[in-house]
């Protein structure tokens, strides 16, 4: 019998079945042919977090990060093989419980369930891993230790790796001499010991300097070995939690401040009870209330009934946190307010307490519970009623009272309307009284008012008798000759309120109300121009009386035939007014003569002539122009 023939065919029968079964397996892979596959083995806990990334596993003694977590997902595609051939996808779970997370993949509790074969495709390398989930009783300890550390904050602790301790002959306990290797979350631990006092005492013990809050994470102690040529690597993982030192303080009181509260007979109230308590581990806190009654000779105390304790949220910034507990008393009677309420609080280290009583509420008077709004709804409505009487008066004193910045660029066609009925004299041409004063023939003001303003001090006046056509409707002459000027200037008298020109006034006493740039200037002239001064005797005539004054003062030494109209008689009431007498008449403005105070006040009650620009005094200013002729 030839053996060569038949040990040639069974050579090529072997290259083509592992021929056609690596292909196979890559199509299933979904890798590329000539992608280079390495093996190795995870040894995991049930009940602890397991992290294995897209490579192999950390040789020990090097200062590597356990995976990379800036890495994308796409770069490690991960499957997991479901008995011979079928191959899972899609076995990270939504819950989060396995993951993606870098290169790596996250397992937040592993299971028995875990347990399998995965395989990672990263670039050209295709890396298989098999993870073998075991129980916590498999080491063998009588007491096996937790994966759970607390450490205090501030102080020095110790994190012991999982498992070393175990003295048995399993290949999952590590020989003395082998070397564990830690992490915190993916940073090595050799990686931070330049940062702080972090340290590896006893091959398997990690060493805090001082605890942080930032040391509340999951640690990574790995140690490895082989096992029928496969590298075994033993993964633990250990949570952290820090807690702060325990308070050495009793309890303190927030609420209540006072002694006393004070409440209504036979209505419900809340006790409240605030306490601030300190930390402790072993937290049991104690809040309650007791009731003692004064009528009660013994002096016994009774616990109330209470609601449930409300605790606030702990956390480890926060060493403090607060209790609350109320007690509800559904009907305040005389008893209570014979009583004395006590709050007491009680931890571990000690306690304290609040007392406080009850207080009668004292009765809110009827009177002022229906006589105060009463009092407000009648002042609101007297309020109301006065300036509802009174809104001519307030409405012209602020027109009048307004500062404005005054302009000759208003096209108003003429600086004042002068309104004056003739007297006698000026009938006459101003005849008689040329011998009285200093030789000064004596001239009606409707006559001398013209010559000054528009001669003299270059202002355009409008003159009913003068400046419009006749035969026109009066009233509408009126209200237009109003309307084209800037001032009003009313010369009254005893003639003027008993004749139709009281119309011209009460027009512009309108007008004032709608234009703010009207002015009125009225001026007061003595009963008679030949009568006697009708003003009272003084030892200065001359300064015996202001030449503005409110028109309530003059309008006594007149006494019109008829009665006047409400508008005029309430405006003329506010209205300030200038006081002409014969004795102004020759104590004009001049460059030597600062003339006399009613030709000062009039020439400061002028507009601003054309031609000046703006003008930026108002009415309320109190200097005079010192214009001189």
């Amino acid at each position: 019998m030839h053996t060569g023939p038949s040990l040639a065919l069974a050579i090529i029968t072997c290259f083509l079945q592992r021929y056609f079964c690596e292909s196979g397996w890559v199509k299933k892979e979904g890798l590329k042919p000539g992608s280079e596959t390495e093996t190795y083995g995870y040894k995991a806990f049930s009940g602890e977090g397991f992290v294995m990334q897209c490579t192999k596993p950390q040789s020990a003694g090097l200062c590597e990060r356990l995976y990379n977590i800036t890495a994308s997902s796409e770069e490690a595609d991960w499957s997991r093989a479901e008995g011979e051939t079928n191959r899972d996808r899609d076995f990270l779970r939504d819950d989060g419980a396995v993951r993606g997370r870098g290169n790596a993949l996250w397992f937040s509790t592993v299971t028995a369930n875990d347990s399998g074969k995965y395989a990672c495709h990263t670039g050209g390398m295709v890396f298989h891993f098999y993870v073998e989930v075991l129980e916590r009783g498999s080491l063998g300890c009588r007491d096996p230790e937790e994966s759970r550390v607390t450490l205090v904050l501030g102080k020095g602790g110790m994190i012991p790796c999982p498992g070393i301790k175990c003295q048995t002959q399993r290949s999952e306990v590590p020989a003395s001499n082998t070397e564990v290797t830690w992490y915190k979350d993916a940073r090595p631990v050799c990686e931070q010991q330049e940062e702080r006092d972090i340290s590896v005492e006893d091959r398997y013990i990690l060493r805090l300097g001082t605890v942080h809050v930032s040391d509340a994470t999951v640690y990574f102690c790995d140690y490895t070995y082989e096992d029928n040529g496969i590298p075994w690597t033993v993964r633990r993982s250990v949570n952290v939690s820090v807690i702060p030192a325990d308070t050495k303080d009793p309890p303190r009181m927030t609420y209540p401040h006072g002694n006393e509260e004070t409440v209504e007979l036979g209505e419900p109230h809340t006790l409240s009870c605030e306490v601030q308590f300190g930390f402790q581990r072993t937290f049991d806190p104690v809040v309650q209330w007791w009731i003692s009654s004064h009528s009660n000779h013994e002096g016994m105390m009774k616990l109330m009934e209470m609601e449930a304790q409300q605790v606030s949220e702990r956390s480890i910034e926060e060493l403090e946190f607060t209790v609350t507990r109320t007690a509800q008393i559904p009907e305040v009677t005389q008893l209570h307010l014979d009583s004395t309420f006590t709050c007491l609080a009680q931890n571990s280290v000690g306690n304290s307490s609040a007392t406080i009583m009850l207080t009668r509420k004292p009765a809110v008077s009827r009177v002022l519970v229906i006589g105060c709004p009463v009092v407000c709804l009648l002042f609101v409505a007297g309020l109301g009623i006065t300036v509802h009487v009174y809104w001519l008066e307030i409405s012209i004193l602020y027109r009048i009272y307004r500062p404005y910045k005054q302009t000759t660029t208003d096209d108003r066609e003429y600086d004042a309307f002068v309104s004056y009925v003739p007297s006698s004299s000026s009938e006459e041409g101003g005849g008689g009284g040329g011998g009285r004063g200093r030789g000064v023939r004596e001239e009606p003001l409707e006559v001398l008012l013209p010559r000054v303003l528009e001669g003299q001090w270059g202002y355009r006046l409008c003159m009913l008798e003068r400046d419009l056509l006749p035969g026109g409707a009066y009233a509408e002459d009126v209200v237009w000759a109003i309307c084209s000027s800037r001032r009003l200037v009313c010369i009254l008298s005893p003639d003027y309120l008993a004749s139709t020109c009281l119309f011209e006034l009460e027009t512009g006493i309108r007008a004032l109300q709608q234009d703010a740039h009207l002015r009125l200037i009225l001026i007061w002239t003595s009963p008679s121009t030949s009568s006697p001064n009708p003003r009272p005797s003084s030892p200065n005539p001359t300064n015996s009386r202001p030449l503005s004054l409110p028109l309530s003062h003059t309008l006594g030494l007149v006494s019109p035939a008829s009665p006047l109209p409400p508008v005029v008689r309430r405006a003329i009431r506010v209205l300030p007014a200038l006081y002409w007498t014969p004795q102004d008449q020759g104590r004009m403005i001049t460059r030597s003569n600062s003339g006399s105070r009613f030709w000062r006040a009039l020439h400061k009650a002028m507009p601003a002539q054309s031609g000046t620009g703006t003008d930026t005094r108002t009415l309320s200013d109190t200097q005079d122009r010192g214009t001189v002729l």
